[in-house]
């Protein structure tokens, strides 16, 4: 009987590529972990704030379903006026149709410049300088209430809170991907990205 040498039966040792692949999996995998798990925290449950006694209630756009939840806020009387964010027409009109009603309150409507949160801060900073707004309840998305806290408070000044209109999304969606979870969860991602390239109001 012939006797196989030691190196003949011992398992051959993992390549130097086999490694490098394993240990990038590993790093991969324990990103996308903590993105998960922060995602909770940033875009799921973010800390945001009780409505209070304001100057203004600021809504960010775009004008859908959080308009309800902000004329019930109003009608609660947590502010005099009303200021909504929301694209014109070709003819200046407002698309938000509450920017043609008639409240028992002040409704302000404006275009920000760009139609982005940044663009929304820099006019709540402007319009804050013009109407002496001291304190502001900011109502956005529930998802978008962190990224919108970093930037809204690049701007203003002021007594500032946070308002989340809750959404019950799902994790997907194939009527309307940008309500789902997961489209969220990238989209607030990358534009947290361009918050910390762009630190100015």
């Amino acid at each position: 009987m012939t006797l196989l040498r030691d190196h003949e039966t011992q398992a051959k040792p993992p390549t130097r590529k086999k490694r490098l692949f394993f240990r990038s999996f590993a790093v991969i995998a324990a990103l996308a972990i903590f993105w998960a798990v922060a995602g909770i925290f940033l875009y799921v449950t973010p800390p945001s704030d009780q409505p209070t006694r304001s100057d203004v209630l600021f809504v960010l756009g775009p004008p859908d379903n959080r308009i309800s939840y902000a004329e019930k806020l109003m009608r609660q009387g947590y502010a005099p006026t009303l200021a909504v964010s929301s694209p014109a027409g070709k003819d200046g009109r407002f698309e938000a149709a509450i920017c043609g009603a008639h409240r028992s309150y002040r409704v302000i409507c404006f275009n920000p410049d760009p139609f982005t949160t940044q663009g929304e801060a820099r006019s709540l900073k402007e319009l804050s300088a013009r109407y002496g707004w001291k304190s502001a309840n900011v109502l956005t998305a529930e998802f978008h209430v962190t990224r919108a806290r970093v930037i809204v408070s690049r701007c203003f000044g002021g007594d500032l809170h946070m308002v989340a209109d809750r959404m019950d999304l799902p994790l997907l969606s194939l009527t309307d991907p940008t309500y789902s979870w997961a489209y969220q969860y990238v989209y607030q991602t990358a534009a947290f990205v361009k918050v910390a390239i762009h630190p100015g109001c």
